[in-house]
């Protein structure tokens, strides 16, 4: 008979850790971690500092005058003007903090005398003379700003980082501070240009100045301006074949007129964009000022231009009446029914095959929707140039997605992230604001360069900024 095993004792579960207690633990450690981060920022300060001496000097700390190189310093003395390393000596230091993302770090900053008496000024690399905030507090903001964060947002996001409240006004330069990429964005030739550009415009408001002064209640002299909707042009380059998209220039214009397209497209001609460069087709939403815009600037021998099918559909959409006596439920119906059909009649690459569905669409809708037919009728034949571009593709052996061809979508959705940030910005008080905001918008979106970034974008946008 087997022998019987007796069952092991149960064993209880700890007793659970009261909340409070368990935040008040959190909390310690917190503040013990902030303690050791600034120590450590703060030494690794000190050392750059004692570094950037000991290469200016050419000599370590405490060692005589005489061994140091015979060589010029990089600095020259305040009273005689000398600038040989031999004649410099350590002058002590002087207080100063800096405010970083691990918070606000006191520093001992060194000075550096001459035999003579005089004063040696210095510029360090680690930070700028009057520089009293650090790059990352900078470059922090302004990837906040890029993910579309309101001026208020981020100044508590940074006060939580770095412990310190800034001013709004610090906040704003910081942020403005993008808007010196957009030259370098919008003025050099392309390094690459696209076979297909996409062209749209997103309005956004704007502070515009009217000309005329007057005084605030404080007596000062003012700029009277006043709020409009202007259009911000956009040009959007795609490669049909990888799917690669970027954002090749953009015009903040009065309107969508002649005028300020063909500025627009002037620019873009100037900068290297034709047909002997590889353009093969435009894709727009067929407006008035645009096509006038088109008769004014060559890019070359046959270059297509495709009307947006979605926009096309809209504008179907929007000629759809329904019959007497029905409900809104029934005319809602019949709208998406109309427009479930039309949108099949592109599905094919053969234009035979999407002729066919055309007529076949309008033989079925012309009597009962004949204002929705009559609109089809007016922009079908500008819908067709992607079959044209499609088979270009094809005698230069690649494959060009017929997504990229037919549509401005790519378009839309950067248009979709303007608009995002335009409705956090409400209304634009300056030209700069609305530049700065493109640009985070594109470094946050990926759509600078026609070439993914291998860095984070912040680093990317950044990396700009100390290049501009």
């Amino acid at each position: 008979m087997a022998q019987r095993v007796p069952r092991r004792p149960r064993r209880g579960k700890p007793a659970p850790v009261d909340r409070a207690r368990r935040r008040a633990q959190q909390r310690r450690l917190q503040e013990h971690l902030h303690a050791e981060i600034t120590g450590v920022v703060q030494a690794t300060f000190q050392q750059a500092l004692a570094d950037e001496i000991r290469a200016l000097l050419g000599r370590a700390k405490y060692a005589r005058r005489a061994t140091a190189p015979q060589r010029p310093a990089g600095a020259c003395c305040s009273d005689c003007g000398q600038d040989w390393a031999p004649r410099f000596r350590r002058a002590g230091s002087y207080p100063r903090t800096l405010l970083t993302l691990r918070g606000a770090v006191a520093l001992r900053v060194p000075r550096v005398s001459c035999v003579c008496g005089g004063q040696v000024p210095l510029e360090f690399a680690s930070f700028g003379r009057y520089q009293r905030s650090w790059g990352d507090l900078e470059a922090r903001a302004r990837q906040l700003a890029g993910l579309c964060l309101a001026l208020r947002d981020i100044q508590e996001v940074l006060v939580g980082e770095s412990g310190q409240w800034l001013a709004p006004s610090t906040v704003n330069h910081w942020v403005h501070e993008a808007a010196a990429l957009a030259a370098a964005l919008r003025g050099e030739p392309f390094a690459r240009v696209p076979p297909v550009v996409l062209l749209d415009g997103v309005w956004v408001k704007l502070m515009v100045p009217t000309g005329e002064r007057y005084r605030d209640r404080r007596g000062r002299d003012r700029a009277r301006v006043r709020r409009v909707k202007v259009p911000l042009l956009v040009a959007y380059g795609v490669d049909p074949a990888t799917g690669a998209r970027w954002l090749l220039d953009w015009e903040r214009a009065p309107g969508e007129d002649e005028a300020s397209w063909r500025g627009l497209l002037e620019r873009l001609q100037a900068r290297g964009l034709h047909a002997a460069a590889g353009l093969t087709l435009f894709v727009h939403d067929g407006s008035s000022g645009l096509e006038a815009a088109f008769g004014q600037v060559e890019f070359g021998p046959h270059v297509l231009r495709q009307r947006c099918i979605f926009h096309v559909l809209r504008t179907v959409r929007e000629q759809v009446r329904g019959d007497r006596g029905m409900s809104r439920e029934q005319r809602q119906a019949r709208r998406r029914e109309l427009l479930h059909e039309a949108a099949t009649i592109w599905e094919p690459t053969d234009r035979g095959a999407v002729r066919r569905r055309y007529q076949t669409f309008c033989a079925r809708w012309r009597e009962r929707e004949p204002a929705a037919v009559a609109a089809l009728e007016r922009g079908f034949e500008a819908t067709l140039a992607y079959l044209e571009a499609r088979a270009r593709g094809r005698e230069w052996g690649q494959a060009w997605a017929v997504e990229y061809l037919r549509t401005t979508s790519a378009l839309e959705r950067l248009n979709r992230a303007f608009r995002q940030k335009a409705r956090q910005v409400g209304t634009f008080q300056a030209e700069r604001g609305l530049t700065a905001a493109v640009v985070l918008v594109l470094f946050h979106r990926g759509r600078a360069t026609p070439a993914a970034p291998a860095d984070l974008w912040t680093e990317v946008l950044e990396a700009g900024l100390l290049a501009a």
